[in-house]
């Protein structure tokens, strides 16, 4: 029997508590610094590229409870999808809880730092460049706490993902992919976190020269690492790894759907390459050229969304064509006010993001933060549906006799190469037959493990 994570820890919450009013106490009787409320919270929150991808990471935590929680609420079994025993929600909670207390306590010795007069040890970047070090150890070093079995297993997929022409691509694998592209600015702000440090610690300064503060020098030396080539690379990086993940599905499985949805993630690097293109050369034509690829690539990744990751509408063989209908098998709710709620909010975000994440915008500090956050928000709300109609793609028709639903095929293979989606409504029977195969359910043996050879994730995944 599989040991479930604890509910959150009354001690974590203590000290979540404890630092919160700590921080607030050196806000308030600081000596040194006057700050008002928006300062003290851009320091710790959204100033600059620093401070802004260990808060996304806790809020996708925070994003993946929820997902968890909603799923199971509709009567989703998430096993059957992401191939394994799936934890609660309160497991990302209580690391998302972890996480923050660790970016309390370093933000805490930052601000005492900061009071002491006559001090040229820079601790505002000190601690940022700290707390960076510190998730990576706290995620990445193998110890036994904080959930190490679920950590592993992301850990291990995202490394599967970052070698995808040669590892394998499953459902599980697709997730956590698309999650990084929302992370694409976060992989650029920590390139820039590196230059920017890098170049402080190592200026050469006379014994006698005056101190000059850190935010000064971060605003002369920012030009130049945002325009340095590294930039543009890290942020096309999670495309580039989705782009090869669909590659290899194609190598196996010789589904043209495959190269349409390489071809999409495709359309992000046109628009990378034009967002830096245009800061390091400015000309109406490059500007002009961005917008245009803005637009082809939040267009093909919307209509995406709609019709393969979601499912939303059916199609219709008679006309031969897509009609605007949506389909019945609706689990997180029956009403279809909610469905086009979410298309409106995917459609202004996907637009939005792209304009201001990939340079169209002079959205830095708290704008970019916002933009981000959202991103987040966005990517939350597209992987509940989008494991919604992983479910009612492959395991409603094999519980509730289906026979004539309409099913768009998906974009992941096994570890073997073996096509798991390809479910069409002409083949409904075999459909059944190939599903009751495919799909295995912890009821179909009487103590069996899902399978991992569903086209999804293997059986050992935990988050």
């Amino acid at each position: 029997m599989l040991r479930q994570a604890s509910p959150l820890g009354t001690r974590e919450l203590v000290l979540t508590g404890v630092l919160v009013k700590l921080l607030m106490a050196v806000y308030m009787f600081s000596h040194v610094h006057s700050y008002t409320l928006y300062k003290f919270l851009a320091k710790l929150l959204w100033k600059n590229a620093a401070t802004r991808p260990p808060v996304l990471i806790v809020l996708i935590l925070l994003g993946w409870s929820w997902v968890v929680r909603t799923c199971n609420r509709a009567g989703m079994e998430l096993e059957l999808v992401l191939g394994g025993p799936t934890k609660p929600p309160a497991m990302a909670l209580s690391c998302a809880l972890v996480l923050t207390n660790v970016f309390l306590f370093i933000h805490l010795l930052h601000l005492l730092g900061s009071e002491m007069p006559g001090q040229t040890w820079r601790p505002w970047l000190v601690a940022n460049a700290a707390l960076h070090g510190a998730y990576l150890l706290v995620i990445c070093l193998p110890h036994r706490y904080l959930h190490a079995d679920a950590r592993g297993s992301l850990l291990r997929t995202a490394w599967e993902s970052l070698v995808a022409p040669f590892g394998p691509v499953t459902f599980w694998h697709v997730i956590v992919a698309d999650y990084a592209t929302s992370l694409a600015k976060a992989f650029a702000d920590f390139q820039l976190m590196l230059c920017e440090t890098y170049s402080i610690a190592t200026l050469p300064t006379a014994a006698d020269a005056p101190y000059v503060r850190t935010t000064l020098l971060w605003e002369q030396l920012h030009p130049a690492c945002v325009d340095s080539p590294f930039n543009p690379l890290l942020l096309a990086l999670p495309f580039w790894v989705r782009l090869w993940q669909c590659l290899h599905v194609y190598s196996q499985t010789k589904e043209r759907k495959n190269l349409w949805n390489a071809l999409k993630y495709s359309t992000a690097f046109p628009l990378i390459y034009l967002g830096w293109h245009r800061r390091v050369v400015p000309s109406q034509t490059a500007s002009r050229l961005f917008v245009l690829a803005a637009v082809v690539n939040s267009s093909y990744t919307f209509v995406w969304d709609i019709l393969m990751d979601w499912g939303m509408l059916q199609w219709d063989k008679e006309r031969g064509c897509w009609r605007l209908s949506m389909r019945e098998q609706r689990l997180i709710s029956p009403r279809m006010s909610v469905y086009f709620l979410l298309a409106l909010f995917n459609f202004a975000l996907r637009f939005l993001w792209a304009m201001a994440v990939f340079g169209a915008m002079p959205t830095r500090g708290h704008g970019m933060f916002f933009f981000e956050a959202m991103e987040i928000a966005r990517r939350t709300v597209w992987a509940v549906f989008r494991i919604e109609w992983e479910y009612v793609a492959k395991v409603l028709p094999r519980g509730s006799g289906l026979a004539g639903y309409s099913v768009v095929d998906k974009d992941t293979i096994s570890e073997s190469g073996e096509d798991a989606s390809l479910l069409h409504a002409e083949r409904s029977a075999s459909a059944h037959e190939m599903i009751s195969v495919l799909v295995s359910s912890p009821k179909d043996k009487a103590g069996a493990r899902p399978s991992s050879h569903t086209g999804t994730v293997s059986a050992d995944t935990d988050l």
